[in-house]
């Protein structure tokens, strides 16, 4: 009798504390509904939108949550941030039979590799199964873009395995002889920064004859009428500077890195040299939105010149930059 007393009491307390335990989680869970439907109720009144957010699709902040930032040398970004650039992009080239060739003596109907290099600035987030856009266009600046082919790349994260990712993808050059400009752009879900995802190469080179000279073509690829301008700089990729010796003594802040990269690739750096003109025909052109421009352009060195000179020629608008095009001049 003593033991199916016991039994008795131990069932009642596990009775008793389960009905308390229901009990408490039907008042938290009345509770919840009723935030909840004073919620919809709130947001109907608004027409559909709460207080604190207009915008349904919200970007999440949590520092345990990290983003992918793949990126190319993206000229349209870097003119952004106010830093001279070239057309002759470190990150595309082409191969022909697997062998690196001079991207301004192309072959008509011939294939060709196109390779790009394709960056991650994330140390925490890897970019899977990316979009790859490969495409050329007429030289010139804003021309309309021929899709060559589309693929998908991994890249691993800053400085780990995968990183960074080589994209080649075949082309069979234009039937028509000519120079032509290649583009390469992705898209990425949740990228850190949309805006360094386009890289563009557009390079030629011209020989001397006093003086240099060749055209290209202006579009306006806005929607509204423009007047384009046009600036000209020498300006290449200068060597990486040299990493501190020893260990670092304070951790550099991201505008104060900002700050020193726009000093050393100021535009205002890379003049024309002493005795080079750049002569453009027409040099201010006003264009309706769609409508293109072919300009001429003649590059004359000193009568001294030998070698290569580096000739960017930057292509701005009322409301920015429209893109630009890279020479090399050569005389023997």
């Amino acid at each position: 009798m003593r033991v199916l007393r016991l039994i008795g009491q131990i069932a009642a307390a596990i009775l008793k504390g389960l009905a308390y335990e229901w009990a408490v989680n039907l008042v938290r869970l009345s509770k919840r509904f009723c935030r909840s439907v004073k919620g919809i109720f709130k947001y109907l009144r608004q027409g559909g939108a709460t207080a604190d957010d207009s915008d349904r699709c919200k970007t999440i902040s949590n520092p345990a949550f990290h983003r992918p930032d793949p990126c190319i040398y993206d000229q349209y970004y870097l003119t952004s941030l106010g830093l001279a650039v070239t057309w002759d992009n470190p990150d595309i080239s082409l191969l022909l039979n697997g062998v690196p060739v001079v991207e301004t003596e192309l072959l008509p109907n011939t294939e060709y590799t196109i390779r790009s290099v394709i960056w991650n600035n994330s140390y925490e987030a890897p970019v899977v199964g990316m979009p790859v856009q490969v495409s050329f266009l007429s030289f010139g600046v804003a021309t309309t873009s021929t899709p060559i082919a589309a693929t998908t790349v991994n890249v691993g994260v800053k400085g780990g395995p995968g990183h960074p990712a080589v994209v080649d993808v075949p082309w069979i050059t234009p039937p028509t002889p000519g120079h032509y400009c290649l583009q390469v752009q992705f898209e990425c879900f949740d990228d850190a920064n949309p805006n360094n995802n386009l890289g563009q190469n557009n390079l030629q080179v011209v020989p001397a004859t006093s003086p240099a000279s060749f055209n290209f073509t202006l579009r306006n690829d806005t929607d509204g009428e423009k007047r384009y301008s046009f600036a000209f700089d020498t300006y290449t990729i200068p060597a990486l500077a040299a990493c501190p010796v020893g260990p670092l003594t304070a951790k550099i802040s991201k505008s104060a890195r900002l700050r020193e990269l726009r000093e050393r690739n100021n535009p205002a750096n890379f003049p024309l040299p002493p005795g080079w003109t750049v002569d453009l025909s027409p040099d201010t052109v006003t264009l309706a939105a769609g409508a293109e421009q072919v300009v001429a352009v003649e590059v004359t060195p000193p009568a001294s010149f030998h070698g290569e000179q580096p000739v960017n020629i930057t292509a701005n608008h009322q409301d920015g930059h429209a893109g630009g095009v890279s020479v090399v001049v050569t005389k023997a």
